[in-house]
């Protein structure tokens, strides 16, 4: 990959903070009149939106690799809530409603079709029925 010319890589670095393409753009020197066009541009940079990708796939695998601690700490209140014969019954139906939904045991959300005489098929997706 190319290096990013001194411009380019603040002007990364900021966007990629505070995912604001004028902030950026002005950051990286542009003017406030012109700070939006020229971010712009910076995004359809080919080495820019190469380095952009590969910095925000980096950030990405580190923000998960700081949440699996964390993320097996929940999973251990929401299982001791659930198993909890103290806690209310709505407190432990709802760790366990949570509980399935992140195993991805959702329940099904509702779907209704209706076919009219002339063969025209009209589906219904409500997530907020019961099934």
């Amino acid at each position: 990959m190319a290096d990013l010319s001194p411009k380019q890589l603040v002007f990364v670095q900021e966007y990629l903070r505070h995912n604001n393409i004028t902030a950026a753009a002005k950051a990286a020197g542009y003017s406030e009149k012109s700070a939006h066009v020229q971010g712009s541009r910076m995004l359809k940079n080919d080495k820019v939106k190469q380095y952009l990708n590969k910095n925000e796939q980096n950030l990405n695998r580190d923000l998960r690799e700081m949440f699996v601690a964390d993320a097996v700490k929940a999973y251990e209140v929401m299982k001791e809530i659930m198993n909890d014969p103290a806690a209310q019954h709505k407190d432990r139906l709802s760790a366990a409603k949570d509980l399935l939904d992140r195993a991805g045991y959702k329940a099904t959300d509702k779907i209704v079709a209706d076919v009219n005489s002339e063969g025209t098929v009209t589906v219904v997706f409500d997530a907020g029925m019961s099934p």
